[in-house]
């Protein structure tokens, strides 16, 4: 092994029954590298890493660690011998604290006459979030009382400290889509650290499903697909339309949003909200939502705009105002309510909120609308079956078939299970949070047709974008707030797409 590689992935195959997830893939990791992996769900990234981090063995092949054998049989026999791992469903305890999850295992670091000196663990473990610019996050908090994204940043301060703890010898360090539910700015500060550890001649592998990132941030690029490795690209060499066309096995269409395909809103309106809001979180909030279209809302984290859609989706009450469904006051005490009425709501966490995960496919995509399944009083299988086979087509879903539980298919095809429940229903306003958050190149473009097709056949829509561009690219009109209030309205019809620009003068 050369004095500059770190790591060796030897020829290594993964099997399951009924699927190659890994076939013969080798790959070197030199120290001080940042190296992007890319691929389509179900290319085989995941089980990679969960592979190098020891949570599943291979098949077949070896792996070298510094030039010695290197075949860990749990995380924490990779942990000691230098590799770490930001898992993509996240491994903290939710009820220890922050601290406790920074330092688990380590608890004897803190010892004072045989217990626990747990302010000098706080104390340091406060130092260890500062390192990483969060100072928003109490040490003594638990876990289950922080959302998504601050679980993930509290994530990736206990790898990076895991990391530099073992400084002397340098470390792998595994990032599998860490940046999924975090804020343009908290992506920022991750890209900072990961450069830092990069300089201190640890290495990194990054997956992304968002190609601008892998760009921005890998010194090499490995792409993935059917479990195959099929490229490497130096940075110098990427481009965004080479690495698609690598994962998807075909040229970009250079057309994501299907712009030509959007359609103008009818003059019916399917939901009408005045002056609705929460305390503490927003205020005045009105607008209509038309047959057809598709209404997106921008602004950045905290202006109001998820809690809008809390709201009309039965999570939460408003504390004033009035909502009108097809022209009826209603009020929603539980999504059930709202589902009944016709409004679906997609999650943004859809691991956490949305599947099912010991139930199979068949039942995830059905139980949102039985009634389509039922044969004269009774639920007839065979139609569930049909209606099952018909999304797993349409969406491309890599799974044996619709008896697979949904916890064994991968990050990607899982969420795409999640939209074909909502397709599969019978609702009229679909709520949709970062619907292609965590899902491939793709799968976005059909993801996006899909979304085309519905408003065009009169399903009405209100969009969360993943990003500005999608917003934009989608919507035929766009709501920005700001600090709980509405600050512009912009239409975004098919020949009047805004800027970024536009937007943002009104989001900060």
């Amino acid at each position: 092994m050369s004095d500059n590689v770190l790591f060796k992935v030897n020829n290594v195959s993964k099997f399951f029954p009924g699927t190659k997830a890994l076939q013969g893939v080798s790959m070197d990791i030199k120290k001080g590298e940042i190296v992007g992996l890319v691929g389509e769900n179900g290319a085989g990234k995941s089980t990679l890493l969960k592979i190098l981090i020891g949570v599943q063995p291979p098949s077949n092949g070896s792996m070298e660690m510094r030039g010695r054998k290197y075949a860990p049989k749990k995380p924490r026999e990779g942990n000691k011998m230098g590799v770490g791992m930001v898992f993509q469903e996240q491994s903290l305890v939710s009820n220890l604290t922050v601290g406790q999850n920074i330092f688990f295992g380590e608890e004897k670091k803190f010892l004072k006459g045989g217990f626990v000196n747990w302010r000098a663990m706080y104390q340091k473990a406060s130092k260890v979030l500062g390192d990483v610019g969060i100072t928003n996050i109490k040490p003594e908090t638990k876990i289950k009382d922080l959302n998504f994204a601050r679980r993930q940043m509290v994530e990736i301060s206990k790898v990076l400290n895991a990391a530099r703890a073992s400084s002397e010898e340098n470390s792998l360090i595994l990032l599998d889509e860490p940046t999924s539910v975090l804020s343009d700015a908290e992506i920022q500060t991750l890209f900072t650290e990961i450069r830092k550890l990069k300089n201190e001649g640890h290495s990194i592998i990054f997956v992304s499903h968002r190609l601008d990132e892998i760009m921005e941030i890998s010194d090499r690029v490995y792409v993935f697909k059917d479990g195959y490795r099929v490229g490497e690209l130096e940075r110098d060499d990427v481009t965004e339309n080479k690495l698609y066309e690598l994962m998807v096995g075909r040229s970009s269409t250079g057309e994501y949003f299907k712009i030509a395909d959007q359609s103008d809103p009818q003059e019916d309106v399917v939901l009408e909200v005045d002056n609705i809001g929460l305390t503490g979180r927003f205020k005045d909030v009105s607008f209509k939502l038309h047959k057809g279209e598709i209404l997106g809302f921008c602004g950045v984290v905290g202006s109001g705009k998820e809690d809008v859609c809390s709201i009309l989706s039965g999570d939460i009450a408003p504390s004033r105002g009035r909502i009108k469904f097809e022209g009826k006051d209603v009020k929603f005490s539980e999504p059930h309510d709202a589902l009944k009425k016709g409004i679906l709501s997609v999650p943004k966490e859809r691991r956490e909120e949305g599947i099912l995960g010991l139930l199979s496919i068949l039942e995830n995509i059905t139980i949102a609308n039985l009634d389509a399944a039922k044969s004269g009083l009774l639920i007839s299988k065979k139609k569930q079956q049909e209606i099952s086979q018909h999304w797993i087509d349409t969406l491309n879903v890599k799974c044996t078939d619709y008896n697979e539980e949904v916890s064994s298919l991968s990050g990607g095809n899982a969420q795409k299970i999640v939209f074909a429940r909502m397709l599969a229903s019978d609702s009229k306003v679909l709520i949709l949070n970062h619907p292609t958050r965590g899902v491939d190149v793709g799968a976005k473009e059909e993801i996006y047709e899909l979304i085309r097709e519905m408003a065009n056949r009169g399903l009405s829509v209100i969009l969360l974008g993943d990003t500005l561009d999608e917003s934009i690219g989608l919507s035929n009109r766009i709501i920005v707030m700001k600090d709980g209030v509405i600050t512009q309205e912009i239409d975004a019809s098919k020949n009047n797409k805004p800027e970024q620009l536009d937007i943002i003068k009104h989001m900060m």
